[in-house]
């Protein structure tokens, strides 16, 4: 039986990953990342795996006639352009979920960090100034408000690490309230609001975990760091462009905010002078967040696994854009 013909863009997570692809497919791999040349690379393949910072644009699904399945190779669908994809027909794939507990043990650990001022401290270390530990602060935990800002997996993890590892006091914001969100603040114990501004105004802590989209772009800005505490701590693992970057910068060069915790930027990677990178107050890691060894096993075997049950014609099970299955279900019945 012939195989389908993949087209993989840039390494995927983890080589098992690549190793059940190549079991089930044509793989022609490729590090170009620009979207002319990727075009003149799709005019035969049934499928595209991708990570970033390479995209899927409109004139490559264009250029790529047999294509019936897109996957990302973890979690995020921001750069491959669904809509048109769903409009085409084309599934569209990813992992969700699979690196939440990496992505929650990430947050945790900037806010420790943060708390127990561990960069300074390891910085004087460095500079032979043991007296540091007489000039710098740093604070418990217990008894210290998080505001979680989302209430998916990574968020609900978060919250129970925060909540019983630490005994902290938390407080999820949700768009909407309903019945499930209810049962699962009362199940953990923690609050749960649609008031931003009140859980920016009243914590130590935001933590920030909701995806990106058209409605979540420059989410967080100016007047939202206006509410916060001057000994507040803002921390990021999202996505960057859920954050107005020039407020955030003026706001921690300021001192409006304690500080910073960011694993993710807009753009990505942040260019070499940004602002961002020359603050004291700021600690950075580069995307790493949901990327451990165990979390990229799991998620690159399930993209992997999820691609060729599509290829065969089975259900996959995870799609970005479902929408795409009735579509297919019509057709079909149209047919008989």
């Amino acid at each position: 039986m012939k195989k389908p013909k993949i087209l993989q863009i840039l390494s995927m997570y983890h080589k098992e990953g690549e190793r059940i692809l190549a079991e089930g497919a044509d793989i022609r791999k490729t590090n170009e990342t620009d979207p002319e040349k990727l075009a003149k690379m799709v005019g035969d393949v049934d499928g595209i795996v991708l990570r970033a910072p390479a995209r899927v644009t409109k004139e490559i699904i264009d250029a790529a006639p047999s294509l019936k399945v897109i996957s990302g190779a973890g979690v995020g669908l921001d750069n491959i352009d669904v809509k048109y994809a769903t409009q085409k027909s084309v599934m569209v794939l990813h992992a969700p979920s699979v690196n939440r507990v990496s992505t929650a043990e990430h947050a945790v650990m900037l806010i420790m960090a943060l708390s127990k001022s561990l960069v300074p401290f390891h910085q004087a270390m460095t500079q032979g100034n043991y007296d540091s530990r007489m000039s710098l602060e740093s604070h418990e935990l217990k008894g210290k408000r998080v505001g979680i800002v989302g209430f998916g997996s990574i968020a609900k993890e978060v919250t129970k690490r925060l909540k019983y590892g630490f005994e902290m006091d938390v407080t999820v914001w949700v768009r909407q309230f309903n019945e499930t969100k209810h049962g699962l603040a009362r199940e953990l114990g923690v609050d749960i609001t649609t008031d931003i501004d009140h859980l920016f105004k009243t914590s130590d802590f935001i933590s920030l975990h909701i995806p990106y989209s058209h409605e979540t772009k420059r989410f967080i800005h100016k007047h939202h760091f206006q509410l916060m505490k001057k000994t507040a701590y803002l921390i990021n693992t999202a996505r960057g462009a859920i954050i107005n970057h020039t407020d955030l910068f003026e706001a921690l060069e300021t001192g409006r905010i304690a500080g910073a915790g960011l694993d993710v930027f807009d753009p990505e990677p942040p260019p070499k002078d940004s602002p961002l990178l020359t603050l004291p107050n700021v600690i950075l890691t580069p995307h790493v967040g949901g990327t451990t060894v165990e979390s990229n096993y799991l998620t690159s075997t399930t993209v992997a696994k999820n691609v060729l049950k599509t290829l065969a014609g089975e259900k996959p099970d995870y799609i970005g854009n479902p929408e795409v299955l009735g579509k297919m279900e019509e057709s079909n019945d149209e047919k008989v």
